[in-house]
């Protein structure tokens, strides 16, 4: 039975579906074609991802040259003979140089990592700030989210309404 998708709590199951994993797929486009790369990620209550990663990558050059990107999110535990649910959205990539922004980030990614006390036990926010850092904090702003669960909607990807993450 297909809930009624005005009244269905998207929010709610996206965050679910984005709590059974720890880790998304990107899809970048690049001269040489399509480049797939799991990341960490994280997200915020707007559900903007955020994940880090070496300025040298594949994905990250790509990003620097075309921020459009892909992503998948989906716990891979999920048998193919039950329920499975997952999420696919588009949107754009943006590099994180602004303290407040990498600080969001930061605490988003770390919160998740070391839950107790949502810091790097290592570093913190200031060591992805650095021009030579190793690694950078990006945001990817959804501009479409598709949410799949065939608990709810059968075999039917659906469209989530933007004010779920907006």
């Amino acid at each position: 039975m297909i809930p009624e998708k005005i009244n269905f709590n998207w929010k709610k199951y996206l965050i679910e579906c984005m709590k059974s994993t720890e880790y998304c797929c990107l899809a970048t486009l690049d001269e040489k074609g399509i480049w797939s790369n799991p990341v960490y990620f994280a997200w915020d209550d707007n559900l903007n991802l955020y994940f880090m990663s070496q300025s040298h990558s594949r994905h990250m050059k790509s990003i620097n040259k075309n921020s459009s990107l892909a992503v998948s999110i989906y716990s891979t535990s999920q048998s193919t003979f039950g329920d499975v649910a997952g999420i696919q959205l588009d949107g754009n990539a943006h590099i994180l140089a602004d303290k407040k922004e990498v600080e969001k980030a930061y605490f988003a990614y770390y919160s998740r990592k070391y839950p107790s006390t949502c810091k790097n036990p290592k570093n913190g926010p200031e060591a992805y700030l650095k021009k030579d850092a190793e690694w950078i904090f990006v945001k990817i702003i959804p501009k479409n989210i598709y949410y799949f669960d065939t608990r709810f909607f059968d075999e039917e990807r659906q469209k989530v309404p933007k004010e779920a993450f907006n």
